[in-house]
């Protein structure tokens, strides 16, 4: 074998070579993990509480539950499997990670819009209820047929990820791990679905648009809370009792909201860079930094999913008075009217 051979053949090797950042595998793959099998115990348990009819005013909370249950369990073999393959090197694996990556990955993006958008709908509840609308009561009979709209409106945003995916093979690296990878459809160049849906319609309706409706709920609902407290005439045809309950799921509320914002600015400030530069994203150290907001993104979302439990548990009564004889087996049953529901009386 001459020099000009083993040249050839360490280019070969470079070019098939499978990089696996330290920083990516203790991030997305240890921490991400299990904060992942954290979120599938909490939401299962805040589930099983707040389907209870006894809870039935927390049924965008519940759908919440489930939708950030599913998500989580989708983590590990869509994100975490992506550096776990490239860390152990087994060609069976990647191959394997190639075949089902693109559905579970449709799934998980639509699970991810549709718990939002619960969250948009939940805000709005709350807000109506901390107003004292008139309509309340209308928009609380179409609970469920607003819950199945945004999961239409969620799988048609996000289940064409499915079609946007196509497995190629190398040609110059057969039999190696990375012989075998993802890239993207042809109808992604196109305009119509490559630039006016996929980047402005999905960007604007699954990022931009919840960011902002939350942002101003929140702070509306922020403001309402702090005019009742001084003019002290919060529900006064109320009881205390309600009128603490009420309170405290509206408190809840909006820490659930502020906890999605904060764990999604970082997201917004991506899209807004795709948006203005995109190009400069895929290049040099920009790219570098580009990967690592998104692997952080990816971890603040489960993060927000696994520490759910402990805000409900936190900041509401009701709920925590629920899940005690769940993950206190020593605990007296919670009496029926420790119940009551919320807004009866509204």
């Amino acid at each position: 074998m001459n020099g000009s051979d083993i040249e050839i053949g360490e280019v070969f090797n470079e070019a098939c070579a499978v990089e696996a950042l330290d920083r990516r595998w203790y991030l997305v793959a240890v921490c991400g993990t299990s904060l992942s099998v954290l979120s599938i115990v909490s939401n299962m348990l805040i589930s099983k509480v707040l389907l209870s009819s006894k809870h039935n005013h927390f049924y965008f909370l519940a759908l919440l539950a489930l939708s950030d249950c599913f998500l989580s369990l989708n983590y590990g073999p869509v994100i975490a499997m992506d550096i776990i393959k490239d860390r152990v090197k087994l060609r069976w694996l990647s191959n394997l990670y190639i075949q089902y990556v693109g559905p579970l990955l449709a799934l998980s993006q639509t699970s991810m819009t549709f718990s939002c958008y619960l969250i948009i709908l939940a805000t709005i509840e709350r807000y109506l209820i901390t107003l004292r609308a008139k309509c309340l009561g209308t928009f609380r009979q179409c609970r469920g047929l607003s819950a199945f709209c945004m999961f239409i409106l969620a799988l048609l945003l996000r289940a064409p990820i499915l079609f946007e995916m196509q497995i190629e093979q190398n040609p110059e690296c057969i039999g190696e791990i990375s012989e075998y990878y993802l890239n993207l459809s042809p109808i992604v160049n196109t305009f119509w679905y490559g630039t006016v849906y996929r980047f402005y319609i999905r960007n604007i309706m699954t990022v931009l648009v919840p960011f902002v409706l939350l942002a101003i709920l929140n702070y509306k609902i922020v403001k309402i809370l702090r005019m009742q407290q001084r003019s002290a005439q919060m529900f006064r045809f109320l009881s205390s009792d309600h009128k603490t309950k009420i309170r405290s799921a509206t408190i809840l509320m909006v820490c659930i909201v502020f906890s999605y914002l904060l764990a999604n600015i970082l997201n917004v400030g991506v899209t807004l860079w795709e948006y203005v530069a995109f190009q400069s994203t895929q290049t040099g150290d920009a790219y570098a930094f580009y990967e690592t907001c998104t692997d952080v993104t990816s971890v603040l979302y489960i993060l927000v999913c696994a520490t759910r439990l402990f805000v409900y548990y936190l900041f509401n009564q009701e709920i925590r008075e629920a899940i005690k004889p769940l993950v206190c087996h020593s605990a007296s049953a919670p009496r029926k009217q420790d119940y009551v529901t919320v807004t009866r009386s509204l």
